[in-house]
């Protein structure tokens, strides 16, 4: 038997892209009539097969074998942020250009049992988590049955991490507000067993005491998870003289701004109102929402070239960072006679 012939070698006789001969080999996708028979034709000449094809030749399971790498959602945030569709499609696609199948594994915050069935059965090469949780108790697991790990997040040993620098964006997020004449921000978070919501309290701390103020332990609220808490938090700051507002996320900036609008104060005249985590909700929100941008599709991609250098011994980072952006939108304009 010759030597296993990868996708990007398929991709390299041919001149074309690994997206266009995975989507020519797995039927999905727009590709030409033309193409997906010479992709095909150019396949059966040098025998190749995919991992999944590759599975099913061996007898015994082993990793690298099986074809599919799983990517953990969380279940209970699935359908708040699009954050986590965005990074599942860029971690997919990446994935896919190599010949690998993504199998979406939903878990709550405190669980990884759904791991369990896919990994016994030898079903997983790979896992990639959208959100680092401190703590997680699965990393160990894996750790055990060498199944190799890249998480989207911070703060994770024996893992490949694809990491923005949350602190550094919204401490400028934060310095934005302070330029504008905030004096007492408030900042609501969500869970903060997520590295992540962690990371952008900090950079909120140190962007309040770049301007010398001292923050205020009681506009700080931490753990709020629905609307109901949200709206008690917001009504609780702007009874605490708040000025301004960083919100952890799209969602919460959301619920924020309608709980203000409910008490007849308006965005930016009596509160300016920012977000830690950008969406293209908050773009067309009315009126649009100051926000760090970190693009969730990419972050996803790296991830997904990532596990495949994992999985084809060349991956020998550990850390894989990435750029962000602070979009001014109107809920920070200030406007003067």
């Amino acid at each position: 038997m010759g030597k296993e012939i990868r996708l990007n070698e398929l991709a390299e006789k041919l001149n074309i892209s690994t997206t266009t001969v995975s989507r020519a080999l797995s039927g999905n996708g727009r590709v030409s009539e033309e193409t997906r028979k010479k992709v095909i034709e150019a396949a059966r000449e040098m025998d190749y097969s995919s991992p999944s094809q590759n599975r099913q030749k061996n007898t015994t399971p082993s990793i690298g074998k099986s074809g599919n790498v799983g990517v953990v959602l969380s279940r209970d945030l699935l359908y708040e942020s699009e954050f986590f569709h965005l990074c599942l499609l860029g971690a997919a696609g990446a994935l896919a250009d190599h010949g690998y199948e993504t199998l979406l594994i939903l878990c709550n915050t405190d669980e990884y049992e759904p791991l369990i069935p896919a990994v016994e059965k030898g079903a997983l090469d790979g896992v990639i988590y959208t959100r680092a949780i401190t703590g997680e108790k699965s990393h160990s697991y894996l750790k055990k049955k060498n199944i190799p790990v890249v998480v989207v997040g911070s703060g994770i040993k024996n893992a490949v991490m694809v990491e923005p620098n949350t602190a550094l964006a919204c401490r400028e997020l934060t310095s934005n507000l302070m330029n504008n004449g905030c004096k007492r921000i408030a900042f609501i978070g969500g869970n903060m067993n997520y590295n992540v919501n962690v990371k952008r309290l900090e950079g909120v701390m140190m962007g309040i005491s770049d301007f010398c103020v001292d923050p205020d332990p009681n506009l700080i609220f931490r753990d709020v998870s629905n609307y109901n808490s949200c709206k008690i938090a917001v009504e609780t700051a702007v009874q605490r003289r708040c000025d301004g507002i960083i919100c952890c996320d799209d969602v919460t900036a959301g619920w924020s701004c309608d709980a203000l609008t409910k008490m007849g104060l308006s965005v930016p005249g009596d509160v300016l109102l920012a977000a830690c985590y950008d969406s293209s909700d908050l773009a067309h929100h009315s009126p649009s929402i100051t926000a760090a941008h970190f693009d969730a599709r990419q972050m996803g991609a790296y991830a997904g070239e990532a596990m495949y250098g994992l999985l084809s011994g060349t991956e020998k980072r550990t850390l894989i960072t990435v750029e962000h952006t602070i979009h001014l939108r109107e809920s920070t304009r200030v406007f003067t006679v």
